[in-house]
């Protein structure tokens, strides 16, 4: 397990807690997510659809294949429709002035003068000369910079649900059983898929002006006209309007009883008669029908046969899981737990912190393995669980702890380390040289000839030149102006190189930017900042909430 790997494990399990935290906080003020409203998203999907049309079915085969259980895949499914109304609703309420577009716009196109030194660390490498004495010196007064890696052994029991399920024989009664219980809960309502075109009433459309002008829009559709066409031009429902007024499918309860009554009374491709409804005027366009009936048993064998090995397997992973966990602590002893629970014991090859056996790297292992004094002591772990379908109970047969390497063994590497280090006091020395040069008045060009560094000038940098790296671009346009005195800073640059410049001009560029632009901008600019407050939000509900990790590798 590398470095990266572990940042992005603590990245996930960061934002594991804090959407958590916000599902907690929506489901404390009642904003609660229908099943319904899974499946019309999930409708969406061609995955889930049997000849055009939603199956509930695809959505269990979907869920079993990938080893969710069906309600928790759904159940998923709205926890992320919550999450993202949530995410709307404040991206929604974020907003940027003119005046800030325009003051961001103009800091975007700045450009500035600079006066520069560069400092090369090969030229202090060419005259460096590095005794074997001093080499053996900085060894041993350093000796915590060449140390071994820690390394261990372990012996381990591995609990498996894809083990276990491959062992699991369903029989022919057990399917016919489940397919008899699937035909009788089947669920058999029509279901409507349904699109819409609201006009709202308001002080400047009264009810009957907004009847009036329903029917005229329902006559220009018998004339010809697109459904779609008209819900884009005339419809004030923003939630539908650039989606062709698709409202979602229901099974007779999902909409209004005003809806679900005129509804009946359609044939599919059909528009109803103006539907009045708390303040607005509909148009009800049924755009399918489904009848849904139940697949027939060899059609479904595979599937259920899946699901039963998977909830069989399941049933047995937990049982195994309870009775592995019991022994831990009764037993005290791997070979005494394998011989009980009938799971051998398996034996890593040494493994380090940086180079992890395939078992082991996940972070709550390796933190026991090199951080617990009591495990590297040889004590049995606890049941671990790793992921929803795997845990492990293990011991270390040995620990090896850090030791510092033989002189002869690392020299190499110690040369380089005291290269390294001189290079850098040296590039230190002369740039806190110049700087205090630069503080009693003297411009780079006299330093540049008392020192015989080259000095060169650049105009018109832009933030997103390719003249030097970011790092130094970000300290250039950082660096405010100053009229008292010359500005100057200094930047790494790419092998151990620095940069010392001077501040001489800010250009601004006096360009108009149009409306367009400024709307473009205004969106850009308001979407970054609400997901920086949303970010933040998040960071104060995780700060002030009580959090406690269990199994953080999961």
């Amino acid at each position: 397990l590398n470095i990266e790997e572990e940042m992005l494990k603590s990245i996930s399990i960061n934002s594991l807690i804090r959407n958590t935290l916000v599902l907690d906080y929506l489901n404390n003020n009642k904003v609660n997510i229908s099943d319904l409203t899974a499946y019309r998203l999930l409708a969406k999907n061609e995955v889930f659809l049997d000849e055009g049309k939603f199956s509930l079915q695809k959505v269990d085969s979907f869920s079993r294949q990938n080893g969710i259980l069906p309600g928790k895949y759904v159940s998923s499914i709205k926890n992320d429709i919550a999450l993202n109304f949530w995410r709307i609703g404040l991206n929604g309420s974020s907003f940027t002035t003119r005046y800030e577009v325009e003051k961001n716009f103009k800091l975007l196109n700045q450009t500035r003068d600079i006066t520069f030194l560069k400092i090369n660390s090969s030229v202090f490498e060419q005259d460096l000369q590095i005794s074997e004495e001093s080499i053996l010196s900085f060894y041993n007064e350093n000796p915590l910079l060449f140390q071994t890696e820690r390394k261990a052994k372990a012996r381990y029991i591995e609990l498996s649900l894809e083990e276990l399920k491959s062992g699991v024989i369903v029989g022919e009664e057990e399917i016919l059983k489940e397919y008899k219980e699937y035909s009788e809960n089947f669920d058999s309502s029509i279901r409507r898929s349904v699109s819409h075109l609201e006009i709202k009433i308001k002080e400047e459309v009264k009810e009957k002006e907004a009847i009036s002008l329903a029917n005229n829009l329902k006559q220009r559709l018998g004339l010809g006209e697109k459904f779609e066409t008209l819900v884009s031009e005339y419809s004030d429902d923003e939630g539908t309007r650039n989606s062709e007024g698709i409202l979602g499918i229901s099974d007779g309860t999902a909409f209004p009883p005003e809806f679900e009554s005129a509804l009946l009374n359609l044939n599919e491709g059909e528009v109803s008669s103006p539907v009045l409804l708390n303040g607005s005027v509909h148009l009800l366009k049924l755009t399918d029908i489904q009848n849904p009936i139940p697949e027939d048993f060899e059609s479904m064998k595979e599937l259920l046969e899946e699901g039963l090995s998977m909830e069989l397997a399941l049933s047995k992973f937990t049982d195994l899981l309870e009775i592995t966990s019991d022994l831990t602590f009764s037993l005290n002893n791997l070979d005494k737990i394998s011989e009980e629970i009938q799971v051998k014991v398996k034996e890593t090859n040494y493994f380090t912190r940086l180079q992890p056996d395939d078992v082991f790297k996940e972070i709550a292992l390796l933190n026991m393995v090199f951080e617990d004094s009591n495990i590297q002591g040889g004590q049995l772990s606890d049941l671990i669980e790793l992921k929803e379908d795997k845990a492990v109970v293990f011991e270390l047969v040995n620990f090896q702890d850090q030791k510092t390497e033989g002189y002869k063994t690392v020299r190499e590497k110690v040369k380089i380390e005291l290269k390294n280090r001189l290079l850098e006091e040296k590039m230190i020395f002369l740039q806190s040289k110049i700087f205090e040069a630069l503080n009693s008045g003297e411009s780079l060009d006299t330093i540049s000839a008392n020192e015989g560094i080259k000095v060169a000038s650049y105009k018109g940098i832009k933030r997103d030149s390719s003249l030097f790296p970011k790092v130094a671009l970000s300290e250039i346009f950082s660096l405010p102006m100053s009229s008292q005195s010359t500005t100057f800073s200094s930047a790494p640059l790419p092998g151990g190189d620095r940069l010392i410049f001077s501040l001489n001009a800010i250009n601004e560029i006096d360009q108009t930017i149009s409306d367009e632009e400024i709307t473009s901008l205004k969106q850009y600019f308001s979407k970054e900042r609400s997901e920086s407050e949303m970010v933040d939000l998040q960071i104060n509900m995780q700060n002030s909430a009580a959090i406690t990790l269990k199994n953080s590798s999961n």
